[in-house]
């Protein structure tokens, strides 16, 4: 996968290094090589760019040679792939997996009486709180992914300050949730990649807070 990225970011494209579109004709690819080789060639001394002028070259040179049939299906290919990384999906909420919920655990075994969330990580060897499952067919395209987190809001009316407050009966805030979303690029879709969040970063507002302050999420490809 990721090969395949690197081969994208690295494959030149020379079509638009002479201003035109796939599959010219030879006599337009030469037409416009010699007039944009007058413009870049080093002697021109108002416009000559020696860089540009080698990128035209090797242009005209593949694109008017028999390497053109092998460059130009290696481009269809490639191009292919680039509207693929430009399609996004939406992780389906059954593909975000809580590796602390009551039901994973009750798989698991885990949720005898003393047992304590420390010992079950250990038991487990578990060091992250959610799973996201990703098929094969869906890591060359970016992914979304909208999780509901618990969130403390501050109370409106007293903004914690007042323990008669009628509207948080004094508590000075109150328990909701939100949907925190997040977006994984292609090369960012790694099979067991963890990665770390700091959850303050993500706050809606000055009044909301997540109730976690960090937030691991593991990559499985499946």
């Amino acid at each position: 996968m990721f090969s395949e990225i690197q081969k994208l970011k690295n494959f030149p494209d020379y079509y638009a290094t002479l201003n035109l579109p796939f599959g010219s004709s030879r006599d337009l690819i030469k037409a416009y090589y010699y007039t944009m080789a007058k413009i870049f060639h080093p002697d021109n001394l108002k416009t000559g760019q020696r860089n540009k002028f080698e990128e035209i070259q090797m242009a005209y040179k593949v694109l008017s040679s028999s390497a053109r049939e092998i460059y130009d299906l290696s481009y269809l290919k490639l191009n292919a792939i680039k509207k693929k990384l430009h399609e996004s999906i939406l992780l389906p909420q059954d593909r975000i997996i809580y590796t602390t919920s009551i039901r994973f655990l009750a798989q698991k075994g885990l949720l005898r009486a003393g047992f304590r969330k420390k010992d079950r990580a250990k038991f487990t060897g578990l060091q992250h709180d959610i799973d996201l499952l990703i098929k094969k067919e869906e890591i060359l395209k970016r992914v979304s992914v909208k999780i509901p987190l618990v969130v403390r809001i501050l109370c409106p009316q007293c903004r914690g300050s007042d323990i008669h407050c009628e509207c948080c009966n004094g508590i000075g805030n109150y328990k909701s949730t939100r949907s925190l979303q997040l977006n994984f690029d292609p090369e960012q879709i790694v099979n067991n990649r963890v990665y770390e969040f700091e959850l303050s970063r993500f706050r809606p507002d000055n009044f909301i807070h997540f109730k976690k302050k960090k937030l691991k999420l593991k990559i499985e490809v499946q």
